[in-house]
């Protein structure tokens, strides 16, 4: 098959003009997309599903596989958990958006029956050999999809006893400007119905974010403080970067990463927090002069 006549992609013909296909439009089937590839023999994190209907302002999931959920058929995931037993790899993870979407048409319809449906049948083909990491990296979990049932998923089949759950800021005035269409309310309870069942929850943060205020570093510490006085939870901090193609593209980081470091620097467990956050910080205000120089921003 001509590959120049595939959607969505760009060339230049024989008179070096260019020429930009169409998109791609109707079901794209996942099934017929391999997430592994066995000619040259690499193995990893299984892509279950693609696309996130949420579109968080910072993030590029949404841009690059849109909004609509595509989920790989539970029988396929299957055939690649089988090759990857085959080469002698029985730890298996998932790659996907938030985890509790698998199976879901929308957002507000978590499809549990299939999402066990898969986690029955992974653990049955890993046997004891085999360990299942779900609701850790990649794989994470947005607050709001905890509830009794997915936690009783996660203990039924789970190998991990950590989890990661998407917060991003204590500030609810700034996760309505970033979109995240979840309540702090949705994480104490997310937190409180993990820890009852005994697993260890790692928060993500994301510090610097665009409309930061020092009103809303004071919330988002005020809730970790919170968190850290009832729960044995810790965060895993990141830097505001700006993404191509994302909503905040063309945003500067706010610098507020001295009032959040003087915080982490009193507490008595500095293993509380962790993440590449600091370096990050670095690389976003190399990026923010680049903008002030070169974009008049």
């Amino acid at each position: 098959e001509d590959y120049l006549d595939l959607p969505s992609i760009a060339y230049f013909d024989e008179n070096k003009n260019l020429v930009i296909n169409k998109k791609e439009t109707g079901f794209v089937d996942l099934d017929k997309f391999p997430p592994i590839t066995k000619y040259f023999n690499h193995y990893g994190p299984i892509e279950i599903t693609r696309g996130c209907p949420y579109g968080c302002y910072f993030c590029q999931t949404p841009q690059i596989f849109a909004t609509k959920l595509r989920h790989r058929s539970v029988k396929k995931i299957c055939e690649y958990v089988e090759i990857m037993c085959s080469k002698g790899l029985f730890d298996i993870r998932f790659i996907t958006p938030s985890l509790f979407l698998y199976g879901a048409k929308t957002a507000k319809d978590l499809n549990l029956k299939e999402i066990e449906e898969l986690f029955k049948n992974v653990k049955k083909i890993i046997g004891s050999k085999g360990k299942f990491f779900v609701g850790t990296f990649p794989s994470e979990i947005r607050p709001e999809h905890v509830n009794k049932d997915t936690v009783e998923l996660l203990k039924k089949y789970a190998d991990n006893d950590n989890v990661i759950i998407g917060v991003q800021s204590g500030s609810e005035r700034i996760l309505k400007l970033i979109n995240r269409s979840h309540t702090l309310n949705d994480v104490y309870n997310a937190v409180e119905l993990l820890t009852k069942a005994n697993f260890k929850v790692n928060l993500d943060f994301i510090f610097g974010l665009p409309y930061e205020t020092k009103d809303d570093v004071i919330e988002t510490l005020n809730f970790i403080d919170s968190l850290l006085t009832k729960y044995n939870v810790r965060i895993h901090a990141h830097y505001f970067i700006p993404l191509p193609a994302t909503k905040f593209q063309n945003f500067l980081p706010k610098d507020s990463f001295e009032m959040y470091n003087q915080f982490f620097k009193k507490l008595k467990n500095k293993n509380i927090v962790y993440g590449n956050w600091v370096k990050q910080r670095e690389y976003s205000f190399i990026l923010k002069k680049i903008f002030e120089n070169y974009m008049c921003v």
